[in-house]
């Protein structure tokens, strides 16, 4: 059966994760990427999630959860990128119309 969960997990939609990620912040553990390495940070966990999250955590796998971290963080450092440069240049049309 482990088999068969691992060739599921390889395959797991965004969506999939994107929960586990959200239950996982509801119980105040958080992944991020930290010198180019996946981290589990837990502040003041919900102890009682712990025991599902960390099922979860194993039958998602390690490597799943990192490519879906890397990815939102591209996908947001994106968003971010192009929030500044549509700043910028609003900001020099509206210097222009001065």
């Amino acid at each position: 059966m482990r088999g068969n969960a691992m060739s599921i997990t390889a395959t797991m939609p965004d969506a999939y994760v994107a929960e586990f990620i959200d239950l996982a912040r509801s119980a105040n553990i958080h992944f991020d990427i930290v010198n180019d390495r996946l981290t589990m940070r837990m502040v003041n966990p919900n102890w009682e999630m712990w025991k599902p999250c960390r099922h979860l955590l194993d039958e998602i796998g390690q490597a799943r959860i990192e490519a879906y971290v890397r990815g939102k963080a591209a996908q947001d450092s994106a968003v971010t990128r192009w929030t500044h440069v549509s700043a910028e240049r609003l900001h020099m049309a509206a210097e222009a119309m001065r």
